[in-house]
C-alpha cells in the first residue's frame, strides 16, 4: 500500500488521475467531519466534501508533506464551510440554517446535542471530542491562539450541560 506522500508525488509527477486514491482513502473521513460540523445536514456536507477535494486537487502542489494529509484535507473542508457560511449569511441568518436542516435521522442524539453550538464551537468541539485532535493541532489548523481554543471548548461544554 502506498503512503500518502507517495500518492501525492504520483499526482504531481505522473498525473492528477492518481488523486482518486486520495478521495477513496479520505472521502468518508472528511464527509464525517462535515456531517458533525453541519449538525447532520447531509446535502450541505456532501457539497462541502466535494468542494474540499476539488480545492485540494487544485492546490495539491502546496501540500506540506511534513503534515498529515487527512489533517490538511479537513482544514480545507473547514475553510470551505466557513466560506459557504459567509456567503449564506449574506442572505439568511446562520441560526435559521440550524432550524431548517434536512437530515434523515432526526433522532440522532449527537446532532441534537451540538445544535445549540455556534459554527466555530461546533468545529472545535467536533475536532477535539470526536476526532481526538489536540488543542495545539486545532489551533494550528484554524490559525487561532491556543488559549482561544481552550476558551471556546470551555464555553461549548457549558452550553452543552
Amino acid at each position: 500500500m502506498q503512503s500518502d506522500k507517495e500518492i501525492v508525488d504520483l499526482c504531481l509527477n505522473d498525473g492528477i488521475h492518481h488523486f482518486e486514491k486520495i478521495i477513496k482513502s479520505y472521502n468518508n473521513y472528511v464527509f464525517g467531519v462535515m456531517m458533525r460540523i453541519t449538525a447532520g445536514n447531509i446535502h450541505f456536507s456532501e457539497d462541502l466534501t466535494q468542494m474540499a477535494f476539488l480545492r485540494a486537487m487544485k492546490y495539491l502542489n502546496s501540500y506540506d508533506s511534513s503534515r498529515e494529509l487527512k489533517t490538511w484535507l479537513v482544514q480545507i473542508a473547514i475553510n470551505c464551510f466557513k466560506n459557504e457560511i459567509k456567503t449564506i449569511n449574506k442572505y439568511i441568518d446562520l441560526e435559521d440554517i440550524s432550524e431548517q436542516q434536512v437530515y434523515e435521522n432526526k433522532d440522532d442524539d449527537f446532532f441534537n446535542m451540538i445544535k445549540p453550538l455556534s459554527s466555530t464551537e461546533r468545529i472545535i468541539f467536533t475536532l477535539k471530542y470526536v476526532y481526538d485532535y489536540k488543542n495545539e493541532d486545532i489551533a494550528k489548523s484554524l490559525a487561532m491562539n491556543i488559549n482561544t481554543i481552550k476558551s471556546i471548548i470551555k464555553r461549548a461544554l457549558v452550553k452543552l450541560k
